[in-house]
């Protein structure tokens, strides 16, 4: 098992041997209008990130790979405009 800093990100396929453990997700949702004020839109996207890697950590995973994010434009139930981040990945472990 890797520490957050350890381990293996990757938005594509990894040429290491591997098998995968299973898949990942992670969501979050930011207010369009906080956008620039008191959050950045990178924030959420680092935030997503992390729930991956929290979850790798947890499964004892070397990483996630094939890393997928999506970005969805919504209304919250009071009808406010607000951003869906939503995050998946295979959680990977190395083979020695």
């Amino acid at each position: 098992m890797r520490d957050y800093n350890e381990q293996i990100l990757s938005f594509g396929e990894i040429q290491e041997p591997h098998e995968c453990i299973t898949i990942a997700y992670g969501s979050v949702r930011v207010e369009q209008g906080r956008m620039y004020e008191d959050v950045l839109p990178t924030d959420a996207l680092k935030q997503v990130i992390i729930m991956l890697q929290e979850q790798a950590k947890d499964m004892g995973a070397d990483g996630v790979k094939n890393i997928t994010v999506n970005i969805t434009p919504s209304k919250n139930k009071d009808g406010i405009d607000v951003l869906d981040y939503y995050a998946m990945g295979t959680l990977i472990k190395l083979k020695d």
